[in-house]
């Protein structure tokens, strides 16, 4: 079973600010968090990010078959330091999360074929509830003739 699991890139950078009194404001601190897990195809936790994104997608846009699974996972905070809104298992995405963070789920089958959805979290005005949004998706047909189904 191969299982790569590359988490926990954390940047933090100190930030200071100029207040309009042309005094020095207290440094602002700004945090870019970013995750990544790769999970093969047979995995189950693959199956659980596909069955997912089928669930937050128009059909037409639903995954075509399992295929080896790329979640990334990005959040940007600014005050302070935010750990990730769910301390979910590898690769899977959680129900909730922090105003603009962003999740990009990748698909490749072994025919070469590539899908690929970005879903960010929305919060309405009142701050209360929000959801994962499509902001985007990518679709390239493979060409591996050996590995059609």
């Amino acid at each position: 079973m191969k299982h790569l699991i590359h988490r926990a890139l954390l940047l933090s950078v100190g930030v200071a600010c100029l207040a309009s009194t042309s005094a020095w404001a207290a440094p602002q601190r700004v945090t870019y968090a970013v995750t990544n897990d790769e999970l093969a195809r047979h995995q189950p936790e693959a199956r659980d990010v596909l069955t997912w994104v089928g669930r937050h997608v128009r059909p037409s846009f639903a995954p075509l078959g399992a295929g080896t699974v790329h979640v990334e996972r990005s959040a940007f905070s600014s005050g302070a330091v935010a750990r990730m809104s769910d301390p979910s298992p590898p690769g899977k995405l959680p129900d909730s999360g922090y105003p603009g963070e962003q999740y990009k789920v990748e698909n490749t089958l072994p025919d070469g074929t590539y899908q690929s959805w970005e879903f960010r979290w929305v919060e309405p005005s009142s701050g209360h509830g929000g959801g994962w949004e499509m902001t985007g998706y990518q679709f390239k047909r493979g060409n591996d003739p050996v590995e059609i189904q």
